[in-house]
């Protein structure tokens, strides 16, 4: 049955995923969506990005949650008024909230809902309202009827008018006899295939601590344990509970049991991991680690005292919950094996923010356990960019988003970007391995265009996997040792003192670049905020000893298909040179540095488009 719906937080972390369960074709429902938004022309700009731009089912009024009537005109009043189910989502996740502006956008937005929900039941009756709290409330369907929220000693305003605001709903609407469910995630975060984690609190609190060296000691230790969800399934629950035909007043806590959790030890080591840093050697009681982090001291960490709140101990009520599971065939439960995709997708934002990602037209996702921007626009044969070192998908979007006619993926390496690292004790047949899992289970024929070190991974795919590979653009691609071997904990410490200054000087030395103008100073921030990870400094180190062995380069060039292949070289490279094995190939000569897919994206996409045009259609791939 098609329902009114009334939305505030549509556009949180949460919300997003929640409007694209109600609206896209496949939903239960085809539900109106009304949707409370600050800024109708941002909010059309998220719809762009979300794919949602041509849902006839969403539609904007512009308000604001700490405003009387929550800042709507008549207009949008009189929309608000004919909504079947009232779905409160709204409030930032921003833990360090002062008291006034959690008092605004928690407890007073709290009042407004209230109010909207008791006029809209008056006048034709209020199918359902639903509240999106948090797993640390108190309060249930049999304690709601305490005059207000107490609080315990050093609460922090966010949680304090959270808890409050959940404590006045209940209260208000009970008395009404309002059917109302009030749902409690866990720590969100990202999708649960892709691990898109574009919320960089909670748990990118911790990936954060632990990244800058600041966790030798897990908190709270294996007793503890940090519950997660992921922010597709908590939407996936919320649409279903607009489904209920008549729901009743129900509290549901959106988490796993602890007995099948990682504790905080085993979080804490499995993010250490993924940064590629030591592991906490022991664990410090949660109350001396809250005290500390109030310190002086403590607060020059940077680590919110109030983050440690989210840490729990023991278990909690789950039958309402499962018993939705079990009604609506739902999978709720943590995919641990998206979490090490999970954790590098953080460390990724916590380095670059918003300055790291790509425009509208580029979509998050993930091939194997590789993280790519992809564009599906065109019916020619997919492309897939993989990247040098000291770069990632980024650099190389505007050369992908000029592959006109083509689906382009642009690739994350392992330990590069937002993918997190392959582990293996090889370290250029992990790459190999990622990048063959990737296009097998793309499952089609493509045209792979690998730079410099990414080019080298490129070719040997394409012998190990020639059926997947229909062509291969190999851009100034690393053939052969270009420099002694130099062991990784140098490189990584030269990585770490990296300034503006010594990149650009070294980058001319090199001949990665004509002359300083050619170089796109986007290129040269984007290095220096990726070097600010200990895990992307690591593994730039890892390869780059690698490249200084010879043995890494064993190729077959004599064996190769001439009209499959394409090289494509800058004259002004110093570093590297076209070994003879390979000069019986088709080459292409530019005059440009090695890092021409960067500084010449339009003649690198004319030449991988001419090559993908000689590559011929789609045809599906020969079994190997």
């Amino acid at each position: 049955m098609m329902a009114h719906i009334f939305i505030t937080g549509g556009t949180g972390f949460i919300g997003r995923h929640v409007l694209r369960a109600l609206s896209l074709p496949g939903s239960w429902a085809p539900h109106q969506l009304t949707v409370l938004v600050r800024s109708l022309t941002r909010f059309h700009s998220f719809l762009h990005k979300e794919g949602l731009e041509h849902s006839p089912s969403i539609r904007p009024v512009k308000g604001d949650l700490s405003l009387p009537s929550l800042g709507l005109d008549d207009t949008g009043l009189e929309l608000a008024g004919q909504a079947d189910i009232l779905l409160h989502m709204g409030g930032p996740m921003d833990i360090g909230l002062g008291p006034e502006e959690a008092e605004s956008v928690f407890f007073r937005s709290s009042e407004e809902m209230v109010s909207l929900a008791k006029r809209v039941h008056q006048n034709r009756g209020l199918k359902h309202f639903i509240h999106l709290v948090g797993f640390k409330s108190p309060y249930h369907e049999k304690n709601a009827d305490l005059p207000e929220h107490i609080g315990h000693p050093g609460e922090p305003p966010y949680e304090n008018r959270k808890l409050a605001a959940d404590l006045y709903i209940r209260r208000e609407l009970y008395r009404e006899g309002i059917p109302l469910s009030v749902v409690n995630p866990g720590v969100v975060i990202g999708d649960s295939a892709t691990g898109v984690t574009e919320q960089t609190g909670g748990l990118g609190i911790l990936v954060d601590s632990v990244r800058r060296g600041l966790m030798p000691l897990s908190p709270g230790g294996a007793g503890h344990w940090l519950p997660l969800v992921h922010a597709d399934h908590s939407a996936a629950f919320i649409a279903a509970l607009v489904r209920e035909e008549k729901p009743g007043n129900g509290t549901y806590f959106l988490l796993d049991e602890k007995s099948g959790s990682p504790d905080m030890r085993d979080l804490a080591g499995s993010i250490a991991k993924e940064v590629r840093v030591r592991e906490p050697f022991g664990a410090m009681p949660l109350p001396l680690l809250t005290k500390a982090l109030r310190t002086k001291w403590g607060r020059k960490t940077g680590i919110p005292a109030e983050s440690m709140n989210f840490i729990a101990d023991g278990d909690f009520p789950l039958a309402s919950k499962q018993a939705v599971e079990r009604k609506y065939k739902l999978v709720t439960g943590l995919n641990r094996d998206i979490l090490p995709g999970t954790i590098a997708d953080l460390d990724y934002r916590l380095s670059h923010g918003e300055a790291g990602l790509p425009d509208a037209g580029f979509k998050p996702g993930r091939l194997g356990k590789l993280a790519v921007w992809s564009r599906q626009e065109g019916s020619g044969i997919p492309v897939v960019l993989l990247h040098g070192t000291f770069s990632g998908a980024f650099p190389l979007l505007p050369a992908a988003s000029r592959l006109t006619g083509h689906p382009a993926y642009a690739v994350d390496l392992p330990g590069f970007g937002r993918s997190p690292y392959h582990h293996g004790c090889d370290v250029i047949a992990g790459y190999v391995e990622a990048v063959t899992g990737a296009l097998m289970e793309l499952g089609q024929p493509v045209v792979l265009a690998g730079h410099s070190f990414g080019g080298l991974i490129a070719a040997k795919v394409m012998e190990q996997l020639p059926g997947y590979v229909r062509g291969a653009v190999l851009l100034q691609p690393a053939l052969h040792a270009a420099h002694a071997g130099v062991p990784a904990w140098i490189a990584g410490t030269y990585m770490k003192r990296m300034t503006e200054r010594k990149l650009v000087r070294k980058l001319l030395e090199s001949g990665s670049f004509a002359d300083e103008g050619e170089i796109p100073q986007e290129y040269v921030r984007y290095v220096l905020r990726d070097l600010a990870s200990p895990r992307v400094r690591k593994t730039n180190a890892d390869v780059f000893a690698a490249l200084g062995n010879a043995g890494v380069f064993g190729l077959s060039p004599g064996k190769w298909d001439t009209g499959k292949v394409r090289l494509v070289w800058g004259e002004l490279d110093r570093q590297y040179r076209l070994p003879q094995a390979f000069r019986h190939l088709p080459v292409t000569q530019i005059l440009a540095g090695h890092q021409f897919p960067i500084s010449h994206p339009d003649r690198t996409a004319e030449l991988i488009l001419e090559h993908a045009g000689h590559c011929g259609s789609e045809r599906t791939v020969r079994e190997q």
